[in-house]
């Protein structure tokens, strides 16, 4: 039998929404409470869905999504490696720049929006959804409305579902780990969306070209961390014999030094029972003299 594919893997994540743009914008308009129209035609500016390469790499496994006078990034990441509040920003900026040219008007840059679902717990609060924008520090007034990050946490997503919450169903059906996950969701809901995308994400379980890109990225990412352990052991092991190496030579070095000193103790002493005066013994030993 073989292994359910989670829509919280990146690979289907995207496969999910780039193959169903109707879905990806009741997501959106669910999830961000935008309240998208017909009119609001949705664009995927990223449209690449799966790789022909045979390493099988994506360049980008991010949704990049146009509506009129509005942008949006959607990402999945299912572990922490790599994330970071400076590449959502750097991402964010990216998109909100992109096709500015001279002779625009700032004015005209639109809404730009960062959808980030993780699969790991990254903030201490227990909300599952995290959005922010940018305020004054003391009034707490709105500078704008063009930066809007969203962050949604889902091993925080409640275990309880919450009636007519339509985000929750969304984050339920993301990280869905078996059908009858799925199943659980589509009992209780009367949005169309979320049925069709329990659907989808049933149909993607079922596409063997899906599941080998799957396949052929999971080895390159067990061959990374094993290179990466390699390397690692090796440089332990280079930087131990260094290590001793240098505290040999340092060790032999301090002893010589501490053999000298002894030796020049013991002359200034003969020297001393010999019956110089301490002003004589410094006269001739000069800086190395110790009364």
């Amino acid at each position: 039998m073989n292994e359910f594919i989670s829509a919280s893997h990146d690979v289907a994540f995207k496969a999910l929404f780039v193959r169903n743009p109707d879905i990806l914008k009741a997501f959106l308009s669910d999830a961000l409470e935008l309240n998208l129209t017909d009119e609001d035609t949705i664009k995927i500016m990223s449209p690449e869905d799966i790789p022909n390469t045979a390493d099988g790499k994506l360049s980008r496994l991010d949704v990049h999504v146009r509506t009129a006078n509005r942008r949006y990034n959607v990402e999945m990441q299912a572990s922490r490696t790599g994330f970071s509040v400076e590449r959502v920003l750097y991402y964010w900026s990216q998109l909100f720049g992109d096709g500015f040219e001279s002779g625009n008007k700032y004015e005209e840059l639109d809404q730009t929006y960062s959808i980030n679902v993780l699969g790991f717990n990254y903030f201490s609060c227990n909300k599952y959804h995290s959005s922010f924008s940018i305020f004054e520090d003391e009034r707490f007034e709105l500078l704008t409305d063009k930066l809007s990050i969203h962050v949604f946490e889902l091993p925080k997503v409640p275990a309880e579902l919450t009636p007519d919450d339509h985000t929750q169903d969304w984050m339920e059906i993301i990280k869905a780990d078996t059908e009858e996950a799925l199943e659980k969701v589509r009992a209780r809901t009367e949005n169309p969306m979320i049925n069709k995308a329990i659907d989808a994400i049933c149909y993607l379980n079922a596409d063997e070209r899906l599941r080998e890109q799957i396949r052929v990225q999971r080895k390159a990412e067990l061959d990374y961390g094993n290179d990466i352990a390699v390397a690692e052991a090796r440089g332990v092991k280079i930087g131990e014999a260094r290590g001793i190496e240098i505290g040999e030579a340092r060790g032999i070095e301090i002893g010589e030094a501490r053999g000298e000193s002894k030796a020049f103790s013991e002359v200034i002493e003969n020297i001393r029972r010999n019956g110089f005066s301490e002003e004589q013994i410094r006269l001739i030993v000069g800086n190395g003299y110790k009364k």
